[in-house]
């Protein structure tokens, strides 16, 4: 049999079709195609990208949503990026303000769009220099427990004890040099409601619906491929953080996601799921005002919810330690209306 000859077979492989997000390896994240020009970047336990990101090329354009807690992550990112022949990122989006969704803007070029709502924008001015000043003060110490754990740990490192360590570990590490790498980078243009960013390859929307996981809250949902990107409006396995959002209203927005057509849904934190992610966070929204209800009706004093147990049905749920805080501000939203 005959040879084939060194430059018809690479004119062969220039013509086959390379995945070449094959290629992208990360310490901080997963990098997942869901449809062509449409990925996902999920924390990875270890890392300090903290939340999960998404990537969309709408055939003229690329649009990140969210940006990671840490800048240098980001500029992985880009990177990154540069490897997959995209269309120019022009716009980031972020879903709320929470740090560790805002922090990797300054990553991007000046000439990048930050898309948040109006409110967010607010909030970010207004929290990030407190935060920053916090975590200078704060984050130091709870780093050097993690660092400690992390040191003296003996056991099964695939034990649920050693991932917690691996999870909040890099996330104070990363906070404990916030004051010096971070500088943050305001949105500069805003959605209030709907917004579309078709392209010729896919149809784009940015939707807001107002106060939910925080008091504004921003989804990019692409009709054409059924993938909604959540923001913190859906965790997949992890307890949310309530006490910055509006129960109701959270509520409210699981029912207008839940009205799109979706297929997959790329949470603000843990895997990529499917519909059922939806009905599991409103699920887990309504046992929580139960439990509460239910400890307002008994008349018990907020101080002993601390030590309350997590429900077994949520137990091996990652952030844990939001429960009591959550179990507060659900018991506090009732307990005015009991008096009353």
């Amino acid at each position: 049999m005959r040879s084939i000859p060194t430059l018809m077979l690479l004119l062969i492989l220039i013509g086959c079709k390379v995945d070449r997000s094959a290629r992208i390896s990360s310490d901080n994240f997963t990098f997942i195609e869901l449809s062509k020009g449409v990925y996902s970047c999920i924390h990875k336990f270890g890392g300090k990208a903290i939340c999960n990101v998404g990537i969309v090329d709408n055939g003229n354009e690329t649009i990140i949503f969210d940006s990671f807690l840490s800048p240098d992550v980001a500029r992985e990112l880009l990177t990154a990026l540069s490897e997959l022949n995209l269309s120019p990122v022009k716009y980031v989006v972020n879903s709320h303000f929470h740090n560790d969704h805002i922090r990797g803007n300054q990553a991007f070029a000046k000439e990048v769009k930050i898309i948040s709502t109006s409110r967010t924008k607010k909030l970010i001015e207004e929290e990030e220099p407190l935060q920053i000043a916090y975590e200078k003060e704060n984050a130091p110490a709870r780093l050097a427990v993690y660092d400690s754990l992390y040191l003296s740990f003996e056991g099964d490192k695939q034990s649920r004890e050693y991932q917690q360590i691996l999870m909040w570990r890099p996330y104070y590490e990363t906070l404990s040099n916030s004051y010096k790498d971070v500088r943050t980078r305001i949105p500069d243009m805003f959605v209030d409601s709907l917004q579309n960013f078709d392209g010729p390859d896919r149809r784009v929307q940015l939707i807001s619906k107002g106060q939910g996981h925080t008091y504004s809250d921003l989804i990019l949902y692409l009709p054409d491929d059924e993938i909604v990107f959540s923001g913190d409006l859906i965790f997949n396995n992890c307890h949310p953080y309530v006490a910055h959002g509006n129960i109701a209203s959270w509520k409210i927005w699981l029912d207008f996601i839940s009205s799109l057509e979706v297929s997959n849904i790329m949470p603000g934190h843990g895997q990529i799921g499917t519909q059922e992610l939806i009905l599991e966070m409103k699920n887990y929204l309504l046992d929580l005002e139960i439990s509460a209800q239910q400890l307002v009706d008994q008349n018990i004093d907020i101080e002993e919810l601390q030590s309350i147990d997590v429900p077994e049905k949520y137990k091996n749920w990652w952030f844990d330690r939001f429960y009591a805080y959550n179990l507060s501000f659900a018991y506090e939203s009732l307990k005015p209306n009991q008096e009353e």
